[in-house]
């Protein structure tokens, strides 16, 4: 015969379980936020190790990605669709964002093309799409340095010193960085506008 504590014991178990079911039901668990266009990696890969040079003349490394999301944008100048098309894009985003009061992350462009786009040239160039935009190039080094931290893939035709004439190659995908100066995630091309401004705002007020 099963005595009174044991039944007892045997029922406070069973409410022991019943709890920790409801507790680990979908329901009761913390969802992750769904994106429609944003890939996110597993975790934050931080990169370091490089200086490069701002529109303004000043200079920027890894700690100047930090304080804020930053949505990054590999390109040239002189490149004659796909980076003026997705600057055009970047600046609806951003217009979308502040229509929707919601803070804007930091916006860069940055140059592979070293040796013809000068800090002077990325200042008449970004100005032109946003002046709150931020423009970046360096050396050759450099921008390898960053690139391939963050697997930013590009291609400049062989040319002599002082050429002005040779072609580019350069991925589309915008990076995502987090406030702590992290790629945490990319929107690959094609990139539709209205799905990446909601993501992004669901990043922004998430943190």
């Amino acid at each position: 015969m099963i005595s009174y504590s044991m039944k007892v014991m045997s029922l406070s178990l069973l409410l022991c379980l019943l709890m920790t079911a409801c507790n680990n039901s979908p329901e009761n668990q913390p969802t992750e936020p769904s994106y429609a266009a944003l890939k996110m990696f597993p975790e934050g890969k931080a990169f370091s190790g490089f200086q490069l040079t701002s529109h303004k003349s000043k200079p920027w490394t890894q700690e100047n990605f930090k304080g804020n999301h930053s949505i990054l944008f590999f390109g040239f100048v002189n490149c004659p669709d796909i980076c003026p098309t997705t600057l055009l894009e970047m600046q609806k985003i951003d217009k979308m964002l502040k229509n929707n009061q919601v803070k804007s992350p930091n916006f860069v462009f940055i140059s592979v093309d070293s040796d013809r786009d000068t800090p002077k040239i990325l200042n008449d160039y970004i100005n032109y799409f946003n002046p709150e935009f931020i423009a970046l190039t360096g050396d050759a080094p450099n921008i390898l340095s960053i690139t391939s931290q963050l697997g930013v893939a590009y291609r400049i035709e062989e040319h002599q010193k002082g050429d002005l004439i040779y072609d580019v190659d350069h991925a589309s995908a915008l990076f995502v960085l987090n406030p702590e100066g992290e790629r945490i995630g990319i929107f690959p091309a094609p990139h539709k506008v209205n799905d990446i401004a909601a993501d992004i705002q669901q990043l922004m007020e998430k943190s």
